[in-house]
């Protein structure tokens, strides 16, 4: 202790001591009351988290508030609404051997594997063959070419000349010509055009809601497709994947299960580092450390239960639980392990004050807990402002993080400061008898020749760093770390793929890869929805109509309107050969004339309720007066870049602009991939708004804690480079800019302030107590203090968050990276470059600024800081 203080500390950090003195000596008065109490607390909101189901929202979890995608996602939405989202499946196949599926018998598998899915996959009861509607022939192409493939195996190609053409896209069976394009991938052929060679198959299984199926009945049915599939249908020949909407998210949402078990694994690796810390320092300092080894372990504890507390409470009001906020327990317990190593390391030098044990608390208490209060400030600050940034899952681990982090602070200062008088108060009573038996002259000779030893070795490397030099060799490293880390930030990619959703041993990224490799670039599909078509008995709209879905076929990757899905081309041709003759007189006895329109639902019934155009249904949407109110057409394009992601944005912008030009029609698309495109545009300004936003907030925190421009100025600088380092060398270890790393990346701006904030803190606190000290001598008192406290976090929350290596998902890698490129470059500046520049400023202005008298804004711009408390006894008893 140094005795009361020459300058009087910021308003704010005045009253924080106050706070912060009273609730240590009520901490310490009923430290089993408080323990009990907060168990409780913790109990009642954590039970909410084992029964709360994990969640993910794949349809508009990762997409902008605001995103066109979205309104194009509601459009799609609206055309359905009356039977609700239909049932959508795929099946993707492949050959095991990666050779041709156009064999005979693979073929065969093919069929069985279609037939399985059709017949044998069911929910309740009900299986495809009795679901679907306008689509029961969707995969009619891929059974016709088996017979034909099979039938030309067993006669001569004379006898089957003429009846069978196994020709791709367009293939001829007894005169009935099936499209394959939406089936066939990967496809080459003869100077004929017949297949010689068939990479992958896709079948389609689709149909409208049954009557008495709830949402969660469609999702039921669709994982069955999945689940069945991998689990119970087995092929010596083929592959056979089953792909959905809902096996995608139940993908996310196991991969995010797969992390908790290694929380687990972390602790033990954290504890074991704690303990072993801690024994090493009581043993070097000669102080017992038995009490110490449950400080260690409950202090890794803590920021557990404020994270189980934190997401409990946030259940009990309704969130989701997203699989990203699988990540929080290991950001808090990174956090909180910190605070915990600060408390022991201030117990440990105050527990040999002449003072009571309540009095001890208090001042560990008032030692700590400002520099807590900042980096918890700091750290709820930078996610509850990544609250505001437009994408949903980001907003829901922000929120989840930000109470996470007010949950963590109150338990520091009540549970964990409980535990820490429980434990230090039986030390102080077994060293005393320890004391009494052995000789208290040699103990304390011990003791001091080992702080001495101590001081000498950390004055030694004070005077290192306020040394001129070495400010001035270490700006010009800082200058090329600062070139590299900005040149790397604005070479990062943005870009999102399921594929980063998902573990690595997920068939997923089996089916993406068959799907970016050989049916996009293949087959690529927009649907148009048309909802004002108008009056079509007019021939200037029906021109109108026509002429729009046609500006999507002029594109030239266009496969042509041959592979359209147009249901007025198919009823034009289907009056011209008469089929709507029929139609001329109905069954209520009535008959067509000319004011009744060929376009109403009466007249084309006979067209939708033909075998060949059944499916057509689907596509169009009647008024209460039987009108055509809406309808939809597909387009279908190809090109060998279009299984990019940054080439199907492109594409997706050229379909908006044309969807643009007929907007009187009312005309939208949806694009399976909108929904993730969507985020290239927005969420680079996304990031950097929310990461300019949060430095200046830090810096007002800095600012609010630490009364001093320089002080300021060397702390905000430094979690300014440590956030740039972050973001440029994320970019050379392989990381992309997507939601995931922008999560990251909120969390590492509040994470890095950490480091400078308690060094350039407990240095502003030197200056209050003796501002006539040398720069290195303050930085040395300060060393002191959190100089171990900052190794100890910095080593064990890389050894904790390695752990996750072991999970082979991209959330986890992102996570470790960040967390290591944030506690590297934290400790290098926390320990070197904010020391250095310290100094150098409190240099420059001590021989150029200073002044007998200084006036106030003199004050503001003196370095001035600090080490541990003024003595108690400036604080008022309660």
């Amino acid at each position: 202790m140094h005795g009361t203080r020459e300058r009087e500390a910021p308003l704010v950090v005045r009253y924080l001591e106050k706070f912060l003195h009273r609730t240590g000596l009520f901490v310490a008065d009923h430290h089993i009351s408080v323990l009990v109490f907060t168990l409780l607390i913790t109990a009642l909101t954590s039970v909410k988290v084992a029964f709360t189901r994990q969640e993910d929202d794949i349809k508009t979890g990762y997409t902008p508030f605001g995103a066109r995608s979205l309104h194009e996602m509601d459009v799609y939405n609206a055309f359905f609404a009356h039977k609700g989202d239909p049932i959508a499946a795929f099946l993707l196949i492949s050959a095991k051997d990666g050779q041709s599926l156009a064999r005979p018998k693979y073929m065969e598998e093919v069929i069985r594997a279609l037939d399985f899915v059709s017949g044998n996959v069911t929910h309740l009861d009900r299986s495809f063959y009795d679901l679907c509607t306008d689509w029961c022939l969707v995969n009619e192409p891929i059974r016709q070419y088996a017979n034909g493939l099979n039938l030309n195996s067993r006669v001569s190609s004379n006898d089957s000349l003429g009846r069978i053409n196994l020709t791709f896209p367009i293939m001829e069976v007894l005169g009935t010509e099936f499209d394959l394009s939406p089936n066939f991938f990967g496809v080459q052929r003869d100077e004929n055009g017949a297949i010689t060679f068939l990479r992958v198959i896709a079948a389609h299984f689709r149909a409208d809601v049954p009557i008495g199926w709830s949402g969660d009945d469609v999702k039921a049915y669709e994982r069955n497709v999945s689940h069945k599939l991998h689990s119970e249908f087995n092929s010596s020949l083929i592959d056979a994947y089953g792909l959905s909407l809902t096996y995608t998210a139940d993908e996310i949402v196991r991969t995010g299960m797969t992390i908790f078990p290694y929380i687990a694994i972390g602790f033990l690796i954290m504890c074991g580092f704690s303990i072993v810390t801690l024994i090493a320092s009581s043993v070097y300092l000669g102080q017992s450390f038995k009490h110490r080894i449950s400080m260690a372990i409950l202090g890794c504890v803590c920021p557990l239960l404020a994270t189980s507390s934190a997401l409990g409470l946030l259940f009990w009001m309704g969130f989701r639980f997203g699989s990203i906020l699988c990540v929080t327990p290991f950001l808090i317990l990174a956090i909180g392990v910190d605070d915990a190593y600060l408390t022991i390391q201030s117990w440990i030098r105050m527990r040999e004050l002449p003072i009571s044990h309540r009095e001890k608390i208090a001042a560990v208490m008032v030692d700590v807990g400002p520099s807590i209060s900042i980096t918890s400030l700091t750290n709820f600050l930078a996610f509850a402002i990544g609250i505001y940034t437009p994408t949903p899952e980001i907003q829901l681990f922000c929120i989840g993080n930000a109470v996470a982090v007010i949950f963590d602070y109150i338990y520091q200062l009540t549970m964990y400061m409980a535990v820490v008088s429980i434990s230090g108060e039986k030390e102080v009573i077994e060293e005393e008898a320890r004391k009494k038996e052995m000789k208290t002259m040699d103990q304390a000779v011990i003791i001091a020749a080992t702080e001495d030893e101590l001081s000498l070795l950390l004055e030694k490397y004070a005077d290192w760093l306020s040394n001129g030099f070495t400010a001035i060799m270490l700006f010009f490293c800082l200058l090329a770390y600062w070139w590299v880390s900005i040149k790397g930030a604005l070479s990062i990619n943005i870009l999102l793929s399921p594929d980063k959703l998902v573990i690595h041993d997920s068939k997923l990224l089996q089916m993406n890869y068959l799907r970016d490799t050989y049916i996009n670039p293949n087959y690529t599909t927009v649907n148009v929805f048309v909802s004002k078509p108008g009056n079509l008995d007019d021939p200037a709209q029906l021109t109108r109509v026509k002429a729009a879905i046609e500006a999507f076929e002029e594109y030239p990757e266009c496969l042509g309107a041959r592979f359209s899905h147009f249901w007025l081309r198919d009823y034009e041709k289907f009056i011209r050969e008469g089929g709507n003759e029929e139609s001329e007189d109905f069954d209520d006895g009535s008959s067509l004339n000319v004011t009744t329109s060929i376009y109403s639902k009466r007249v084309m019934r006979p067209f939708l309720e033909w075998l060949e155009f059944q499916h057509l249904n689907a596509f169009i949407r009647f008024d209460e007066n039987e009108q055509i109110s809406k309808f939809f057409a597909t387009v279908s394009y190809h090109g060998e870049r279009l299984g990019e992601f940054h080439e199907q944005a492109k594409l997706l912008r050229r379909w908006r602009s044309t969807a643009d030009r007929f907007a009187s029609l009312g005309v939208d698309i949806a694009h399976d991939n909108s929904v993730f495109i969507d985020q290239v545009d927005t969420i680079l300004p996304a990031t950097l708004s929310t990461s300019f936003t949060t430095l200046f907030c830090m810096v007002v925190v800095c600012f609010l804690f630490m009364y001093n421009l320089f002080t300021v100025i060397v702390a905000s600088l430094s979690i300014a480079s440590i956030c740039i380092g972050v973001f440029g060398l994320l970019s050379y270890w392989g990381i992309d800019l997507d939601p995931i790393s922008m999560a990251t990346t909120i969390m590492s701006i509040g994470f890095s302030v950490d480091f400078p904030a308690h060094v350039t803190y407990h240095y502003f606190r030197e200056g209050l107590e003796d501002s006539q000290a040398a720069p290195s001598k303050r930085i040395a008192r300060s060393l002191v203090a959190i100089g171990f406290p900052l190794f100890q976090c910095g080593a064990s929350t890389i050894l904790f968050v390695s752990c996750l290596l072991f999970v082979p998902t991209y959330m986890s890698e992102v996570f470790v990276k960040t967390m290591v490129l944030v506690v590297s470059l934290g400790i290098i500046h926390g320990l070197l470059v904010v020391p250095v520049y310290l100094c150098a400023f409190t240099n420059l202005y001590q021989s150029y600024l200073a002044k007998d008298s200084p006036s106030p804004i003199t004050r503001m711009l003196g370095c001035s800081g600090a080490s541990i408390p003024s003595s108690v006894k400036e604080m008022p008893s309660p």
